[in-house]
């Protein structure tokens, strides 16, 4: 391989590797952490523990994140307004159709 093409793939290989480490980092899709959770800080961390400690799905602790996911979330609210929530829908396609996209592994609209 010449010299110019094996930089091409290094510097290819490390947006990619930084993109993965972005989403990696961000958790899974569609899941909501403490930060940005309307149910609060301190009332989402400790309903993420109590579905854990009871077995429940749709949370999760990744390092200091307290994650729940969609359905869990409306769940939660449910029960802390008394009023039915929806339930968030998740991006057409999932992760995979959306990190193709991206990275443009995919062609839009039949180009």
């Amino acid at each position: 391989m010449s010299s110019a093409f094996t930089a091409l793939l290094d510097e290819l290989a490390d947006v990619v590797a930084a993109r993965v480490i972005e989403r990696l980092q961000a958790g899974a899709p569609g899941m909501v952490d403490q930060s940005t959770s309307p149910l609060g800080r301190r009332r989402h961390c400790a309903i993420v523990r109590q579905r854990l400690a009871h077995g429940e799905p749709g949370a999760a602790i990744v390092g200091r994140r307290h994650l729940l996911s969609p359905q869990a979330l409306s769940e939660a609210l449910e029960r802390a307004t008394g009023r039915p929530v929806a339930a968030p829908t998740a991006k057409a396609g999932g992760v995979r159709a959306e990190l193709e996209r991206e990275l443009r592994l995919v062609r839009g609209g039949g180009q």
